[in-house]
């Protein structure tokens, strides 16, 4: 009896923060329309909230969601800029207020306190949970254009306080209008080491045509061995021209889902798998972002609702089968792609030999890499990769402006997880050695400083990336 008395006082209890949480003001009083999403794909990061235009303009009121306290104040250059934190104890999340030009009188005095104590433009402290009381309605700041922003809107997010996990603020009943369905732009068919599309062992690209609001490509792929998918898709709302995130991807064959991917909550601490979770290499080559249907090896995001198999498809059988992808909004509006795929036994034909000149290793992604070879050494942890790779190495004699070789560390196209250890080791004289440093270049005279300092005849640097060292 007593345990059923306890169940029943968590549910009501959570129950009633449910139903607090729905009571949420918005921020701003007027219409507001939306410039960013939660979960849309960021250089190696999603976007952790939402994003709210200011009709072009700063100095916008920005009000208190709900009753809480500041918990947070921080002011920084680069980043969020001027951010405040509220803790709302009644619903368990913390509403975060960024890229503002002003705190409120009230605010502004502490904050300014701050400053003179830390002698410091940035700041970044907690006050005491009684210190500054909030109500909602209550104006807290005024929007603005501060740290990494490029042009005047408010970044608000919601996050659980008792994990600093963020969560998707469009799943409360926030005043947005949309009910346009996510644009569908291209399905990319991926081929493995033994795989065949069309008879070439290579990934495919189609276009996504619709007609009469049903999406499909041009052709059926047949195909042999296993295979992935992925596509370049983005959304838009009511009323304003950006090109936002999605909120779920649905793919099912022949009725049966393999995978779904959610945009419901975010962890700070795995947000870098977006590089796994995206096409890195299109990113890189076409500037398009391609969501895989499938998750590589090291992947640890947990936004995967069903995958079998890890969404890598597998027909043992000549018969056509069916593929939906469905893709939407947290509005529920939806688009839907439906085309077929033809499997087939026919043999593998064989690979096109690698060049002479490059060096191919095996590299592994769940334990370390080193590589050594002349004049350059390179040490990878374990878990530095997503997948494995057939690391690739060679060099080019010297430009302009350089000692040595240039170094090609594989290629940029692929992600790096964490920073690895690069050296270099050239002819330098002993009156510059304190003045050269690593750099990556793109062959055309243009540099960019990683750094370094000399070690047992190397100059030695860390990077999180692949490609034109010197």
């Amino acid at each position: 009896m007593q345990f059923f008395k306890l169940f029943l006082l968590v549910i009501i209890l959570l129950i009633n923060q449910s139903i607090t949480a729905q009571n949420y003001a918005a921020p701003f009083d007027f219409n507001m329309l939306l410039s960013g999403t939660f979960g849309e794909l960021r250089s190696n990061h999603f976007h952790a909230g939402i994003d709210i235009k200011t009709e072009g303009v700063e100095g916008q009121k920005v009000k208190a969601i709900a009753d809480g306290y500041v918990s947070r104040i921080k002011v920084s250059s680069w980043g969020y800029g001027k951010v405040i934190y509220l803790t709302h104890p009644q619903t368990g999340h913390t509403s975060v207020y960024a890229h503002l030009q002003k705190f409120s009188p009230k605010i502004s005095k502490i904050s300014k306190q701050e400053h003179y104590k830390k002698e410091s433009f940035e700041i970044n402290f907690f006050p005491n949970k009684n210190a500054l009381k909030i109500k909602q309605g209550e104006v807290i700041a005024l929007s603005g254009n501060s740290g990494s922003s490029n042009g005047a809107h408010l970044h608000f997010e919601i996050r659980d306080t008792r994990t600093e996990k963020p969560i998707n603020p469009l799943q409360f009943p926030f005043d947005f209008s949309d009910n346009i369905a996510p644009t569908l732009r291209k399905l990319k068919v991926y081929a493995f080491d033994t795989t065949l599309i069309n008879g070439y062992n290579k990934s495919k690209i189609y276009t996504i045509s619709k007609k009469d609001n049903t999406h499909t490509i041009n052709e059926t792929p047949i195909v042999n061995g296993n295979f992935a998918l992925g596509i370049f898709t983005y959304d838009r709302s009511n009323n304003a021209y950006n090109k936002n995130g999605v909120y779920s991807i649905k793919l099912s064959i022949d009725s049966t889902i393999y995978y779904e991917f959610k945009a419901d909550e975010l962890d700070f601490n795995t947000t870098r798998y977006i590089n796994a979770h995206i096409d890195y290499c299109e990113k890189q080559e076409s500037k398009n972002k391609y969501h895989r249907c499938y998750k590589l090896p090291h992947n640890k995001l947990t936004n995967y609702n069903t995958l079998i198999n890890n969404g890598i498809i597998s027909f043992n059988d000549t018969l056509t089968h069916q593929i939906n992808i469905e893709v939407s909004d947290i509005y529920q509006n939806t688009s839907t792609i439906s085309f077929k795929v033809k499997s087939t036994n026919n043999p593998f034909l064989l690979r096109c030999p690698l060049p002479k000149d490059t060096i191919n290793t095996a590299f592994r992604f769940d334990r370390a890499n080193i590589f050594r070879k002349d004049n350059v050494k390179i040490h990878m942890q374990a878990f530095s990769l997503y997948e494995p790779i057939m690391f690739h190495y060679n060099s080019t004699d010297s430009i302009k402006g350089v000692f040595g070789k240039v170094h090609h560390i594989h290629y940029n196209n692929t992600p790096v997880h964490k920073h690895y250890t690069l050296a270099l080791k050239s002819i330098v004289p002993d009156s510059l050695k304190n003045k050269v440093y690593i750099a990556t270049t793109d062959m055309k005279n243009n540099f960019w400083h990683i750094g370094g300092e000399w070690r047992n005849g190397f100059l030695q640097a860390k990077t999180r990336e692949f490609g034109d060292f010197c």
